[in-house]
């Protein structure tokens, strides 16, 4: 990670549950992992934070999947300007 300011976070995915396949199987429905990275991120823009994606995990709580990672600091770009004169 860079040297942005960095807050962590656990979310909790509505309607993904593990479901019992069999006595050595459980598995969820499936979902779009990019689609609740988007929805994390709307709700962290508002503390101007984004997903830093390469430290998301899987957590299952009483067959609930959460994922956890860190948010990073959204930063404006610099931007640079040449003056010119004539």
């Amino acid at each position: 990670m860079s040297n942005n300011n960095t807050i962590g976070f656990s979310y909790k995915v509505e309607n993904v549950t593990l479901q019992t396949i069999d006595d050595t199987l459980r598995t969820t429905t499936s979902f779009v992992t990019k689609d609740i990275i988007e929805e994390i991120n709307q709700k962290l823009k508002i503390q101007n934070f984004k997903v830093d994606e390469a430290s998301l995990r899987s957590k299952y709580t009483d067959d609930q999947l959460y994922i956890e990672g860190f948010a990073v600091e959204i930063k404006e770009p610099k931007s640079m300007g040449f003056m010119t004169g004539r």
